[in-house]
């Protein structure tokens, strides 16, 4: 396990990006190195903690997993665990632990200070060994990452587990990656969905969930001229912004946008809004709230 972390960051991070998340960056004609991030089960977390925590740290451009387990002195208590685990894990340069607050079931909300000039390779590498890590707990729940800059404004926030950092295995030499996502579009006569795998490519300033979406504009899921808005995750809900367009949607056009989206290992609900305001119903099906995996 610690062998294939290392492995596939090194993998990744070794190529020359322009794109991220889930899939690809094409080629922008920059040799910076970036990265991409997304969700899909690559590291192996011993939950149980009956071995102790595996500590996990940035070392250059991986992440490495230290030595000797460290074993809490009170494993059982979430909270007590955490802060110990927090105080011996070891942070890079510009990125600073401040606190954390614990919420029902056992989730925790750690907030982070980065300097400026902290590059997102950096912030990346770093919540990959803080959630690999710290999700090791003994029955720790959802784990929400906050990071605030030197003025305390929030300027990235999210809900991860070691399943939300996606790891390319091999790197095109024209410095693109690939990666597949899996939409459900409708069929012919529009009386069920037909599964579609796709090898994309994401954008740096794109999001895997946003791909998703994109690609099924492209073929013809939703209605015409239909535009993405906005779109964001909280707590597992996808919060899907679309334009007046898609209020001419049939069932099976808003079963393919939930289905797909959903599909996503971190989604377990899609909210649909039309210019930011919920709908009681489009096409025949109740809108108003979160709607789970519904593929007929």
């Amino acid at each position: 396990m610690r062998d294939s972390i290392r492995r596939k960051l090194h993998t990744m991070l070794a190529a020359a990006l322009c794109g991220s998340m889930l899939l690809a960056a094409g080629g922008c004609g920059s040799n910076e190195t970036t990265i991409t991030e997304t969700v899909i089960d690559t590291v192996d977390s011993n939950l149980s903690n009956d071995q102790g925590i595996t500590i996990y740290r940035v070392q250059g451009r991986s992440v490495v997993a230290e030595g000797e387990p460290f074993q809490p002195k009170q494993p059982d208590s979430v909270a007590n665990a955490l802060e110990e685990t927090m105080g011996i894990l070891p942070l890079t340069g510009g990125v600073h632990f401040q606190t954390y607050t614990m919420g029902s079931g056992n989730s925790v909300s750690l907030i982070f200070q980065v300097d400026d000039g902290v590059s997102k390779e950096s912030l990346l590498l770093e919540k990959a060994a803080v959630v690999s890590t710290i999700e090791q707990i003994r029955n720790i729940g959802v784990i929400t990452l906050l990071i605030h800059d030197k003025d305390g404004e929030t300027v990235d926030e999210g809900v991860y587990s070691s399943k939300s950092f996606y790891y390319y295995d091999d790197v095109v030499p024209t410095g693109q990656n690939t990666g597949q996502i899996d939409i459900f579009v409708p069929d012919e006569n529009r009386k069920g969905l037909t599964p579609v795998s796709l090898k994309v490519t994401l954008q740096l300033d794109s999001s895997v969930e946003e791909e998703v979406v994109r690609q099924l504009i492209e073929r013809g899921a939703l209605p015409g001229n239909t535009q993405l808005i906005s779109l964001s995750v909280t707590q597992k809900v996808a919060y899907v912004d679309l334009s007046r367009e898609f209020l001419e949607a049939d069932d099976m056009a808003v079963y393919s946008l939930v289905d797909s989206i959903c599909n996503l290992p971190h989604v377990t609900a899609v909210q649909i809004l039309i210019d930011g305001e919920k709908q009681d119903k489009i096409g025949t099906l109740d809108t108003h709230v979160p709607m789970t995996y519904t593929r007929p």
